[in-house]
């Protein structure tokens, strides 16, 4: 059996943190999330639908401090794991 995992990365002002899910689609919607978390509709102006779009806007409003990058996906071959029991 083979599992795929999606990830990237978000490179944030001090530290940085990588983001895993299931599908490319839930990969999108937790940058989307983290993003709306500081995101500021007065200052910002609104949040783009458009992911892609989401993307270059989150940059010039960071002023490329914090940015999502080295986004893919990882298969992972299940008879290849060791599995470990903690007692």
């Amino acid at each position: 059996m083979k599992i795929t995992i999606w990830h990237c990365y978000w490179y944030g002002p001090h530290e940085t943190y990588v983001l895993l899910a299931e599908t490319e689609q839930r990969l999108e919607a937790k940058v989307t999330a983290l993003i709306a978390d500081g995101w500021y509709p007065d200052d910002d102006g609104p949040m783009p639908d458009d992911f892609d779009e989401l993307m270059e806007m989150y940059q010039e409003v960071s002023g490329d401090k914090c940015y999502f990058g080295d986004r893919g996906f990882t298969v992972i071959d299940t008879a290849l794991c060791a599995v470990s029991h903690l007692d």
